[in-house]
Formats: C-alpha cells, structure tokens, sequence
C-alpha cells in the first residue's frame, strides 16, 4: 500500500511540473523583455514575465546571431519588435500574438532605431528618416531635421515627436509634412513617450524624467525627474495609466552572465510600486535593454454620454444645477483619467472618476452652469485619460438672462 501511494504521488508531481513548464498566453500587464544571443544556431528570443516577476513564455523568431532592440504593442495589441541581426544594418520588423505565434516579418529595413503606431494600423520607424509602414505594406517616407531616432506619437495622431544624435526632442507635422517646433532642448534624451495630456516621459542618461509645455504651442520643459533604484536603459508605459517599468541590464564579469532588474514606478507621484530580477542568462547570451508591457496599446477604451449638454436659460451669477455625463470603459484595463478642463461658464461640481473606471464600469461627471453675460454661453470639457480616444470631448452650451 505505501509503495503505490508513494507511485501516485510522484506521477500527480510530474503532471503539475508539466503543466507549470507549459508555454501560456501572456496577458495584459505582462512585461517583455528582449535578448541578444550570438549564437546563430538560436532563434532571437523576447521573454515574458508577470508584474510579479514569474516566467510565462518565450517568443522566438527566425533562428540567427540576433539582439531584439525595441518592442511595441500595436493597436491591435500584438507585440511588434525590431530584430536586429548582429554584424549587418539589414534589420526587420516581426509580428507576434499573445501565444507566441508570429504573425508577420516584415523588412529588411537600414538599422532602424525605435517604432511608434497610430490609431489606424501604420506603423513608424526612426531611421533617420520616419519610415512609415501601412497595414497593406506600402511605405511612405518623411525626411525630417536633424535625423529621427526614438519616436513618440502625439495625442492628435500627426504630431510625431522624435529625438536626434545630440538628444533634442523635435516634433514633426505628418499630416502637412512640415516640421514643427523644437519640444525640448539639451534634453539627452532616448527613449521618449506621450501620456494623454501631451506631456512627455523621456529617459536622459539613464534618468526618467517628465516634461510640460511651457504654454500652448510653446517648448517644453522638465518638471520632474523619477527616483528609479537603478539606471533606466528604457521603459515603457503601463496600461493601467497609472506607472511604467523600466529595465537595467548588465553583464556579471564574476559569472560570465546577463544580468537585469526591472522596476514599477508611479507616474503621477514617484513612489517605487515594485521590481523583480530577470533571470542569469548563460552561454553569452545577455538583456538587450528593450522592454514592453502587453496592453501599453490601444487596449483602454471608453465612450461618453452625451457629448454634449444644454442648460435652460438663467439669472447671471446663479449656478444651475448639474448635469452629468457618463464615461463607461469599453476596453480591457483600468481607465485613469490624468486631467479634466473646462472652459466658458461651466464648472465641474463633482467628479466621480478620480478612481479610474475598472473595465466595464461606468462613471458620472457632474457640470453646472453659471452665466456671466446675457445670451448664448458656450464652453468644452476635456477628459484626458489613458485612452486611444483620448481626450473625450464634451461641448457645453446654456443661455444667461
């Protein structure tokens, strides 16, 4: 009797590890992490990991000596990397689903740098020029000031922000092909990106700090800096709205390993929201510095009722009493809203959507009007979130007697 209680158990231990060992979907909030590996017997490899630092998969390209140098999740939340063979300026572009499946291997491209996508499927890459990728494949090329490296797509989907050799961001019109002002002087900055309000992360030197415009139209300027244990080599958004993570990678010289930490940081405050070490990586194989957070897409969505609000005609000087409006999260993650305004007569009395919107919730918004001047009375209210869409427009209208 014992020896077969004994057998049982050891068979029930074999079925768990096999399936702990299994490859598994990677979901939203997973980070990815790129690898170079010298080996050209070996398929160019991103790893997959929760926000708890746990393995999940590991996605392989086509077998060769490669470093996978930059990751993006695109509209359609598939991973996109660039693949960068080592000894040759002959980069390509894959495409992979959340299994792992790759989906697409587009290229070869002249040693692109950083990606960037919009809302309608093209992809851009920073190669000196922008080169943009249409989902049917076609190319268009923008020839831009200075050379573009990293790339940060604005809000407004044709603003496309990009840093050059010396580390200046530059903004470039992709709409009218013409180029913009320069956002951010003396910056030294690499890796850059857009929070929905316009404002700007970018890493200097290893250091991520944020930058505002110093007015509407105007340069920008850096307003904070984040105290991250460990320098940034680049850093990605989360979807949540809420933090990004970031990567710093080394070679242990006492093993011979590739060595890397990643870290959560809060972006509205700073505080440190948690890391994990990458596992040692043998045989000369080592981090790359790219990092990806499934979801850091267009995942997030969210509709607003009504789009617009009319108030009945009142006395100047009294306050009306609210209307609302409703914002419901369409998408897959936590909605956040980083910033209302509101203009003309109008104020918002209260906002129950300072929490963020878990995915399918709702959540109200409540605007009064109080008339200044006798006649017509317009205003707008802007909802800034983590969103595709973002910002949600809201047109206000009431009439003072």
């Amino acid at each position: 009797m014992t020896s077969g209680r004994q057998f049982s158990i050891a068979v029930f231990v074999v079925v768990i590890c096999s399936v702990a060992l299994a490859q598994l979907p990677a979901q939203v909030g997973d980070i990815y992490v790129g690898i170079c590996d010298g080996t050209s017997t070996t398929s160019n490899e991103t790893d997959v990991f929760t926000a708890g630092g746990l393995f999940v998969n590991a996605f392989h390209g086509p077998s060769q000596s490669a470093c996978v140098t930059r990751l993006m999740f695109d509209v359609n939340n598939h991973l996109r990397e660039i693949s960068a063979p080592l000894g040759t300026q002959s980069w390509r572009v894959l495409e992979f689903d959340d299994t792992g499946a790759m989906l697409s291997n587009k290229g070869p491209f002249t040693s692109p740098i950083s990606m960037a996508h919009d809302n309608h499927g093209n992809i851009y890459l920073g190669q000196g020029t922008i080169l943009k990728i249409s989902p049917n494949g076609t190319t268009t090329t923008y020839s831009v000031a200075g050379g573009a490296r990293y790339l940060a797509l604005a809000t407004d989907q044709h603003t496309m922000f990009y840093t050059v050799a010396n580390g200046d961001v530059k903004s470039y019109d992709l709409a009218t092909r013409t180029q913009g002002i320069d956002i951010a002087r003396n910056a030294i900055a690499s890796t850059i990106r857009v929070l929905p309000d316009n404002s700007l992360l970018l890493d200097s030197l290893g250091a991520v700090q944020r930058w505002v415009p110093a007015c509407d139209g105007c340069a920008y300027r850096q307003v904070s800096a984040y105290q991250i244990p460990a320098n940034a080599d680049s850093f990605a958004l989360d979807p949540d709205g809420i933090s990004l993570w970031s990567i710093n990678t080394y070679m242990d010289l006492h093993t011979s390993q590739g060595r890397g930490d990643v870290f959560r940081t809060n972006i509205k405050t700073g505080d440190a929201m948690g890391s994990f070490s990458l596992p040692a990586l043998d045989n000369g194989r080592y981090y790359a510095m790219s990092i990806g957070v499934n979801g850091d897409g267009s995942t997030s969505s969210v509709t607003v009722t009504p789009t617009s609000l009319t108030y009945p005609a009142r006395l100047i000087g009294t306050v009306s009493s609210g209307k609302r409006v409703t914002l419901t999260n369409t998408g897959a993650v936590q909605v956040v809203l980083s910033n209302t305004t509101i203009t003309g007569d109008f104020a918002v009395k209260r906002n129950g959507c300072l929490k963020g919107i878990a995915p399918g919730a709702s959540c109200t918004i409540g605007i009064t009007f109080t008339p200044t001047q006798v006649g017509t009375r317009n205003g707008v209210l802007k909802i800034f979130d983590n969103t595709a869409t973002s910002p949600q427009t809201v047109t206000l209208s009431g009439v003072g007697e």
